[in-house]
């Protein structure tokens, strides 16, 4: 009777050890050969502040539209691909004028997308499925480097973390903004379903600005830091991910710099959000 008293002590107690082993998963991105995501991306970019004359800047970019992808015979640690796309609308919004644009996959073409299996994205060939004169081949695969999320290298548990950090180049006022993205992921938890397990992660983002241009005897150098949060839904069982989002916002500014003196500044803020969702599978065709 003691005994038992004790052991249901130690039960209500949550002495370390009383709980069995907990269960890590492996979440890779390996879709089955013959298996048609269809994924829908959106993102919003916005910049306000001070041009380098000293006037209001005010820039707001949106990019809206779909791509399918295809998995292909692979190996063990890659994911072949075939990507089409029917159009991702792109608008860009300036002061006094709109540019607008479409990328897309030339019908009954595809690029050919090789992924490892932490979901990067290692190689895109067959750059004519843009269209001949189509600019926007870099753009594509630009999307899916800046779009994807990482997955781990290694089997997680809950509460578990791992990070990956990704560099994005923004055209700003004639130079290459560079904004550095430090994200390290957590997996929250694991939830069953019929259809299999959803695993839940959340996303920390520490994002720092960089970037120099010469001018003459002076230097123009990005400055900047901020932050921002994300979330991640993997179909464990599946592999693959069905849901994405990071949003994150950086306070910067162009600095005029000659030797340690700072001639200038121009202050500038830059926020991004982006979304990535599943909205399709077609299985495998097993006949």
């Amino acid at each position: 009777m003691r005994k038992r008293a004790w052991l249901m002590i130690l039960a209500l107690a949550g002495v370390p050890g009383s709980m069995p082993a907990q269960e890590k998963v492996a979440l890779r991105f390996a879709p089955a050969e013959g298996t048609g995501l269809t994924y829908s991306l959106s993102s919003v970019i916005n910049v306000d502040g001070k041009n380098f004359m000293g006037k209001d800047l005010a820039l707001n970019a949106d990019s809206r539209g779909e791509i399918r992808l295809l998995a292909k015979p692979s190996t063990h640690e890659t994911v072949r691909a075939d990507l089409t796309s029917a159009g991702i609308d792109v608008n860009i919004r300036l002061p006094d004028r709109v540019l607008s644009q479409k990328l897309g996959t030339t019908e009954g073409e595809a690029l050919e997308v090789v992924f490892n299996r932490t979901g990067k994205v290692e190689s895109i060939r067959n750059p004519e499925a843009v269209g001949a004169g189509n600019p926007f081949n870099i753009s594509i695969s630009q999307i899916l480097r800046d779009y994807f999320p990482a997955f781990p290298a290694e089997p997680v548990g809950r509460g578990d973390s791992w990070s990956e950090s990704r560099r994005l180049t923004i055209p700003f006022q004639g130079l290459d903004l560079q904004v550095n993205l430090a994200i390290n992921y957590t997996l929250d938890d694991i939830l069953p379903a019929d259809d299999g397990r959803t695993a839940l992660v959340s996303a920390v983002y520490r994002v720092t600005v960089s970037g120099a241009k010469d001018l003459g005897d002076a230097q123009g150098v990005f400055e900047g830091e901020g932050a921002g949060a994300g979330s991640l839904q993997v179909c464990v069982d599946k592999g693959w991910f069905s849901e994405y989002r990071v949003d994150f916002k950086t306070d910067a500014a162009f600095v005029m710099k000659k030797g340690t003196d700072r001639l200038a500044e121009f202050p500038f803020s830059f926020s991004a959000f982006a979304e990535v969702l599943l909205i399709s599978v077609q299985p495998p065709d097993r006949r």
